[in-house]
């Protein structure tokens, strides 16, 4: 090719938009890891650890290699639904039948436990640990998101969201990325707050199983894709999900920068470039 027309195709390119260029993009979910582990729930922290609920109701977590480093049980409060590892030094496990939330340090120890009902706050779906070592609450009662102590004690609380928003609606899963909380509704989308529990923005997500937010970029888990939504670049990108997520209907859980999968015996870990 002669260099003007070398330079002709720079100027071509430098004229396309970067959000069209970037859209374009063929990104894919790349197979990280895989261990024989079997779960009924699982994510990671951001050190590379595993953690997840066994079929016999223990908390546990492994190194990136897959070796166990701690376990954690107690079934006085009914079966574990779900962990929060956002905060590696202190580990949220939610048991959702009885409203109990267990606090748990690095090595799985029992730090505490509060009983929501006994707390005041018998209407709760979903909690996450809070960047400063609280808990993030919504309170489907007052329709509100709210930071409680780990005794149950009122810190903040949003507005009451069934005046800014249409219909009532539900708050499947919260996220404190240490600067923003992000709660999911599959009837609204997501919903982003500041670390006051101050209403900041709405983003409607059609079709989403379930999403978290890192600062402006937001992630979701759809029926047979993976939803990259960057709201600083006003750009989105949809990876395709495993075929046994797809095909197989295998059991999935987004965690922040990964998915995994247990794939019959294995549980896998896939990655997306950022």
């Amino acid at each position: 090719m002669r260099l003007g027309g070398v330079i002709g195709l720079w100027a071509f390119l430098a004229l396309i938009p970067w959000t069209a260029r970037a859209q374009e993009r063929a990104d894919t979910l790349m197979l990280r890891r895989a261990w024989s582990l079997q779960a009924r729930f699982a994510t990671a922290d951001n050190l590379g650890n595993l953690y997840l609920i066994s079929a016999q109701n223990a908390v546990e977590k492994y190194s990136a290699d897959g070796r166990l480093l701690a376990r954690y049980t107690n079934n006085r409060a009914g079966l574990a639904t779900a962990i929060d590892a956002t905060n590696p030094l202190k580990i949220v496990v939610w048991y959702a039948d009885f409203r109990i939330v267990a606090f748990l340090d690095r090595n799985l120890t029992l730090l505490g436990e509060l009983n929501l009902i006994e707390a005041g706050y018998p209407e709760v779906r979903s909690v996450a640990v809070a960047a400063d070592g609280n808990l993030w609450i919504y309170d489907e009662v007052a329709f509100q998101l709210r930071k409680i102590s780990p005794d149950g004690a009122l810190l903040s609380e949003s507005q009451r969201l069934n005046a800014l928003l249409p219909g009532r609606f539900f708050v499947e899963r919260l996220y404190d990325d240490g600067n923003n909380i992000a709660a999911f509704s599959p009837q609204q989308g997501l919903l982003g707050f500041d670390v006051y529990a101050q209403f900041r923005y709405r983003q409607p997500i059609e079709g989403a199983k379930t999403c978290i937010a890192d600062f402006e970029r937001i992630t979701c888990l759809g029926e047979s894709h993976l939803l990259l939504i960057d709201r600083l670049r006003f750009t989105e990108h949809r990876l395709a999900l495993p075929l046994a997520v797809v095909v197989q209907n295998a059991p999935v859980w987004l965690a922040s920068g990964q998915l995994l999968v247990q794939n019959n015996t294995q549980l896998e870990a896939w990655e997306w470039r950022p």
